[in-house]
């Protein structure tokens, strides 16, 4: 929702254009227009001042999936040009270490970041908190091999989510994909995620290794609609 304040205490109110995405077996709804072009912190303050929550690697992957079912409808459109021509951030964020690397979904953008704080989490059984070992294929593979890959299935946090993954993945290139990560590091390094669909050719890029971007960013507020009759009706 868009306020612009009025001389005379008077105000015009815009309402929200949200595009509602099965996810799952939720309904999220991310707001339209997404925030950017901007770096990762700045599109995250916009959405945290929404008071909305930060979409996730899985469901920004869900939210294209199917924008690239409905490639005419103006939206779509919309999406899919932003995520050829610059990328998405997510939330899932990265803590890579010497010899893994947690991945934690920082969907309020308040959870706290050091290796001892998400550990314990992990150990506790929150499904937000993925811990990977190194030894993952990185660089350029094939959509096969992407979906094997350990760090993205850490990356969507449920297998369940492959057969998104593959739709989007073979929706870009049906044989290419490409992964950045770092390498093994002395001490912990804290990266961001983005998703897009042109880096150097045309493929699925999912990047972990980003410290704040070009700029170049966009990211949607989500939030779960299922329990606001979101679900088509059956006639």
């Amino acid at each position: 929702m868009e306020i612009k304040q009025l001389n005379g205490d008077g105000k015009i109110v815009s309402a929200r254009t949200e595009i509602y995405v099965s996810h799952l077996g939720k309904v999220l709804a991310f707001s339209l227009p997404m925030a950017g072009p901007n770096y990762f912190k700045d599109v995250m303050a916009a959405i945290d001042e929404d008071k909305g929550l930060r979409p996730t690697t899985a469901q920004t992957l869900s939210l294209v999936d199917l924008a690239l079912q409905n490639p005419d409808e103006e939206h779509c459109k919309d999406i899919l040009s932003k995520f050829k021509s610059n990328y998405f951030w997510t939330a899932t964020e990265n803590l890579w270490g010497k010899e893994d690397v947690i991945v934690y979904d920082n969907a309020d953008g308040k959870m706290p970041s050091g290796r001892k704080s998400l550990i314990k989490r992990y150990k506790d059984g929150d499904k937000a908190v993925r811990i990977v070992s190194y030894g993952f294929q990185k660089e350029r593979q094939s959509v096969d091999e992407l979906l094997k890959n350990p760090y993205v299935i850490a990356q969507v946090g449920d297998k369940d989510m492959l057969d998104v993954v593959k739709k989007v993945a073979e929706g870009v290139n049906k044989n290419k994909s490409y992964v950045w990560a770092l390498d093994s590091t002395q001490k912990d390094v804290k990266r961001y995620t983005a998703l897009g669909s042109d880096w150097g050719d045309a493929r699925l890029g999912l990047g972990g290794d980003y410290g704040g971007g070009n700029g170049g960013g966009y990211a949607s507020r989500v939030r779960n609609a299922s329990t606001k009759g979101a679900k088509p009706q059956k006639k």
